[in-house]
């Protein structure tokens, strides 16, 4: 991914259609879609990404449940997937996706009490605000959308 910049609502990040992506479960892949990603200010346990510019999928926007990301000294980002996820479908529909995923790991993955809570909080909290259309779930800026745009035709 790279750092297209920071605003008031957090880092923006891309990622091009191909780019390898590396999961703590597996080795390096292309991503199968572009992306733009924003990591929100503060301790926010959620991070939202916008899929606008894939039309072979039905996602507008896809907001992970996360442990609050964490920059290492190396500059890598470290999220830690709480499995919770909330999607906005391209008609609109919004929905809460993965919570039996979510409580079979909160078992046998042992989460602490404070984060299987905080997790649930956030899903909740977030699923209220994508209905509801509050920024920055709405939509990225346009200012965002562009320099995403343009990174993807710089990657081609």
């Amino acid at each position: 991914m790279s750092r297209l910049g920071e605003d008031e609502q957090g880092t923006w990040l891309f990622a091009p259609r191909g780019a390898a992506a590396s999961y703590a479960v597996d080795g390096p892949k292309p991503l199968p879609v572009s992306f733009l990603t924003l990591l929100p200010r503060g301790e926010q346990w959620w991070i939202a990404t916008w899929m606008r510019d894939n039309p072979e999928i039905d996602i507008d926007l896809y907001v992970d449940i996360v442990h609050p990301p964490q920059w290492t000294d190396d500059a890598r980002l470290r999220i830690v997937d709480l499995d919770l996820d909330v999607i906005r479908r391209r008609n609109g529909d919004v929905l809460l996706d993965d919570e039996d995923e979510f409580e079979r790991h909160a078992v046998t993955l042992g989460y602490p009490a404070e984060v299987i809570s905080m997790a649930r909080i956030a899903a909740d909290a977030t699923l209220s605000a994508v209905v509801a259309g509050t920024p920055p779930f709405s939509a990225p800026p346009d200012h965002w959308l562009a320099l995403a745009r343009a990174a993807s035709t710089e990657t081609s």
